[in-house]
């Protein structure tokens, strides 16, 4: 149940994020009206990345210890991947479309990963109960 908590949280995450990205590129929530108040802005991204990514990983590793699935490792590996660097670039991309482009298809990305995940475990726990059955 654990790892089934650690994936929701973030898928939670994930949206948030995706969320804030579109809600400032439209100005259309309180979240996204942090892009008016630029170090503020910067702070929620350091915040998000310094939680998503360990939680994520967390999740991630330990679903692929149980499913053993790289369809669902590596796809994940690289959104986080991608999720750091867009961090890095982040002052050079501000004000374009590719950023909340960029972080909308990376967050769907880890979204259908940790939705992988779960699917994969819940796979593997049906898959051993059955095996001790017979």
């Amino acid at each position: 149940m654990q790892r089934f908590r650690l994936d929701a949280v973030a898928i939670g995450l994930s949206s948030l994020c995706m969320i804030h990205c579109v809600a400032s590129l439209a100005g259309l929530f309180a979240i996204g009206l942090l892009s008016a108040f630029g170090s503020v802005e910067e702070v929620f991204h350091l915040v998000m990345l310094a939680i998503i990514v360990p939680v994520s990983l967390l999740a991630i590793g330990i679903g692929y210890r149980r499913h053993r699935r790289l369809s669902v490792l590596l796809p994940g590996v690289f959104a986080l991947s991608g999720l750091c660097l867009l961090t890095v670039f982040e002052s050079a991309m501000h004000g374009t479309l590719w950023e909340p482009l960029l972080t909308t298809l990376i967050g769907i990305a880890l979204v259908a990963t940790h939705v992988g995940n779960i699917r994969g475990c819940k796979d593997c726990e049906v898959n051993h109960d059955n095996s001790l059955a017979t």
